[in-house]
């Protein structure tokens, strides 16, 4: 919890600060109410007693009713401007609460996301970062004018007899118990849900979300999707009915209990004013007073009890937010050379994915020259696309050394080596946002670049198919948005193919360039390939041996080692695994 209260003051400060004096101030007001209440009667017995006039009576008790009617006035004002200043600060702290749990998960390796318990946890945390850490706040500052105006009422109840603070007390102490007791039950309840609810979730985004339409309407799965949605959500649905059904049974006995200490107290106070030990105005006062304050009372234990539950909810955000990267930039980068002068050499690389037993590389040791084009061969699963991932630190290596001019990669900034290598994956992001956005994130700072932009998308291809749009570079790609367009495969990775030119690296690696383009298109491209890579170390992979025969020397993988190296021309004559690809490639286009 204090580490949550610093949270929302780094947040929103003096919105906590007016909400805190405005909860103080309005908590004060029930026992000044109660007390003019007392006065009033008393006031009135007495004169009436007396046999004063009309008019003396009400002479006497204008005062004390301005005070009231001035006192109800202010509370009504207090609330209200409370209120305002709880949603203000409500809106700033979710906002910077989101952004604090996005950031984070910027900063996360990717490792983590290739774990189901990661996901769980980033679930929780997104539910519970969104609302539980502001419930908790308004409860804090609930208990506080709770405990405040506790206080001011058991000083008027003091006064009468201190074993009616202790009746109070016993008489809600059974619904605190039975409410944290219950609010654990239901907190481990949500959370052994978490990955059920995730694949109640996935199936309603696969009956939901464009790329799945057409596989969900051909093969009709519609209707076994929802019902896995239905099925899961309703197990759901029973196990919540019947905790809330148990919890519903123990509250019912405990009302009782508390009825008993009400009227226990009450008896107490009748029995004082009918001694004459009391007046008219303090039975009234006790009364009231004891019930505020029993209703305080269980209102400040069942409190507690939900702050418990929310809090903790809220851990389950904070246990996000703890969460720390392993690829992680030195305390005193080096800076990364410009230009490269002696290239890239991997030596002795090993590297296993997390959870799994056996490396997907091994041993791999080579050297690339500063404008070297090496291209990657090998069967699905070989390690290429690992390989590439590590020259980008996405992950770091289990041991040996990659080092660019003799300086391994751990020793730079990571933001430094990532914009001196531009890169085009298989699995590239398509944004739902405009084409010069799609393209520009290639080179952020450059991102309004109008005329670099243009020089991308020609080097790429693209400028047929963006001045085909609408609204040119203008246009948002994709139907997830009014006026959105969407592209084919291939136009997509034109785009894809211009945000890896924006950039103005070093170091080129593009996985699948042309995985999608037509051959026209990629005849294209080659014309100007060369010239596109000039000046750049650049990595190539592709299944397309009429792509990787244009560079200048071919690395193959196998079972995560390097087997080959060498020409096109060298590997062909050395008749190894190149060449039989090669060959049966060449055959599937020749035979008949």
């Amino acid at each position: 919890m204090p580490r949550l209260i610093k949270l929302v003051w780094k947040a929103t400060p003096i919105a906590l600060l007016v909400s805190l004096g405005l909860t103080l101030v309005s908590a004060l007001i029930p026992a000044t109410q109660i007390y003019i209440s007392k006065l009033i009667v008393d006031q009135v017995v007495a004169l009436v007693g007396e046999g004063a006039a009309i008019s003396l009576i009400v002479q006497s008790l204008m005062p004390l009713v301005a005070a009231g009617f001035g006192f109800l006035l202010l509370q009504a004002v207090l609330t209200q401007l409370d209120g305002y200043t709880t949603q203000v600060m409500s809106d700033r702290f979710l906002l910077f609460a989101n952004t604090q749990l996005l950031q984070q998960a910027t900063r996360l390796d990717l490792a983590h996301y290739e774990s189901s318990e990661f996901h769980d946890l980033m679930e929780r945390a997104q539910q519970s970062g969104s609302t539980y850490p502001m419930r908790v706040l308004r409860l804090l500052l609930t208990l506080l004018g709770q405990v405040t105006r506790l206080v001011g009422l058991l000083a008027l109840l003091l006064r009468f007899n201190p074993l009616v603070f202790v009746l109070l007390l016993l008489s809600a102490l059974p619904t605190f118990w039975v409410s944290v007791r219950f609010s654990e039950r239901r907190f481990w309840m949500t959370r052994r849900q978490t990955p059920s609810r995730r694949l109640a979730d996935y199936f309603g985004n696969v009956l939901t979300e464009p790329k799945f339409v057409k596989e969900v309407r051909l093969f009709n799965l519609g209707d076994y999707m929802a019902k896995q949605y239905r099925e899961i959500r309703e197990e759901f649905n029973l196990e919540s009915q019947q905790l809330a059904r148990r919890q519903a049974i123990a509250q019912v006995t405990l009302e009782i209990i508390s009825a008993v200490g009400f009227y226990g107290a009450y008896a107490l106070v009748l029995w004082e004013t009918v001694r004459g030990l009391v007046t008219i105005g303090d039975l009234t006062l006790y009364a009231g007073t004891f019930q505020q304050a029993q209703a305080a009372t269980t209102g400040i234990l069942t409190t507690v009890a939900t702050l418990y539950e929310f809090n903790l909810y809220v851990s389950q955000y904070f246990e996000f937010i703890d969460l720390t990267p392993q690829v992680i930039s030195p305390l005193r980068p080096q800076d990364f050379p410009s230009p490269i002068r002696q290239g890239l050499m991997l030596k002795d690389v090993y590297f296993t994915y997390p959870g799994s037993e056996q490396p997907t590389l091994k041993n791999i040791s080579l050297i690339v020259g500063p404008q070297e084009c090496i291209a990657l061969v090998g069967l699905n699963g070989s390690g290429k696309t690992t390989l590439l991932k590590l020259l980008t630190r996405l992950y770091d290596i289990d041991r040996g050394l990659i080092a660019i001019d003799d300086i391994p990669l751990s020793a730079f900034q990571l933001s430094d080596l990532r914009r001196n290598i531009g890169v085009l994956f298989q699995d590239f992001a398509r944004y739902a946002l405009t084409a010069q956005d799609n393209i520009g994130f290639g080179n952020l700072p450059k991102r309004e670049d109008r005329l670099q932009v243009q020089q991308a998308a020609t080097d790429a291809g693209a400028t047929g198919l963006i001045d085909r749009l609408d609204k040119g570079y203008a246009t948002v790609l994709g139907k997830m948005f009014v006026g959105g367009v969407d592209l084919s495969g291939g136009q997509w990775q034109k785009i894809g193919l211009a945000r890896a030119f924006m950039s103005q690296a070093q170091v080129l690696i593009l996985d699948e360039p042309t995985a999608a383009v037509d051959a026209i298109a990629e005849h294209d491209l080659f014309e100007r390939f060369r010239q596109l890579t000039q000046g750049k170390m650049t990595f190539l992979v592709s299944h397309r041996f009429s792509t990787v025969r244009m560079a200048d020397r071919i690395v193959v993988l196998e079972n995560g080692e390097i087997i080959e190296t060498g020409t096109h021309e060298q590997l062909i004559e050395k008749q190894g695994r190149y060449e039989e690809m090669f060959r049966l490639q060449a055959e599937s286009y020749t035979t008949a």
